[in-house]
């Protein structure tokens, strides 16, 4: 039985207190937050605690909280090994005497149930003889389990970004040009699926269709003609950037 403390009640720390409270052989020692908010869910339940110092004894204690507020915890007194699950902080900035990281390169929000098991986990850690440690819990919650350093997992961060936020923010466009035009935003839901599956099978730059790839410089002038300000800047440098990937004449 492994004893792990979560501390964060965020988007990533609910899913991982969910996740250990059912695991047969995870015990949830403790929950930290920094503030009572959320924590009355919990009490009657769990352990919980809004001070560092109250923090009780276990193997795996688990930053879950804002990357500006990871330097500012004095966790140097835990003798169990304390990992933080950010994309882009390094370990050291972690106040504590063994550290690492944990990082899940996903997009997590409390109102939808996920299941870490096909979730990869980025694990990192200062001293080879703590890594066993953090790879055991990694093995307990998930299929998918990486040793990744720092450089490579702030890459892993930057491309996460484009492939979630900016590729979400992109569909709020289409969402937004739907809704303006009285049209079903359900009608592209198909061809969104296909866009995504497309990527278990191909590369991106394989799968890439449309009329910047073809040059169809008529049809590009058409939607350049129905598009203003941000939108219209947006669609212009990912023609630009479709354009060049593949060779293509602008």
């Amino acid at each position: 039985m492994m004893n792990v403390c979560v501390l964060g009640i965020g988007k990533v720390g609910v899913h991982l207190i969910n996740e250990c409270i059912n695991h047969p052989t995870i015990n949830l020692v403790q929950i930290y937050n920094r503030s009572n908010k959320g924590l009355e869910l919990y009490k009657g339940m769990l352990s919980t605690t809004q001070s560092i110092l109250d923090l009780k004894k276990a193997d795996l204690y688990i930053v879950a909280l804002p990357d500006s507020v990871i330097p500012t915890l004095n966790l140097t007194k835990l003798q169990g090994l304390v990992v933080h699950t950010s994309g882009t902080v390094p370990f050291s900035d972690l106040q504590a005497t063994n550290r690492g990281v944990l990082y899940p390169p996903q997009s997590f929000t409390k109102e939808k149930k996920i299941s870490f098991k096909q979730i990869p986990l980025c694990l990192e850690t200062e001293f080879k003889t703590d890594y066993s440690t953090l790879e055991n819990f990694a093995n307990k919650i998930s299929n998918v389990v990486h040793q990744v350093n720092q450089q490579k997992r702030q890459k892993l961060h930057l491309a996460a970004v484009f492939a979630n936020n900016f590729s979400n923010r992109v569909m709020g466009i289409a969402y937004d040009i739907c809704k303006k035009n009285e049209l079903d935003f359900k009608i592209l839901q198909p061809l969104i699926q296909e866009t995504f599956l497309k990527t278990q099978i191909m590369t991106p730059k394989t799968a890439q269709t449309g009329p910047a790839v073809r040059g169809d410089q008529k049809t590009i002038e058409k939607h350049i003609g129905q598009l203003k300000n941000t939108d219209l800047e947006v669609y212009k440098i990912l023609t630009k950037s479709i354009q060049e990937k593949h060779g293509t004449e602008l």
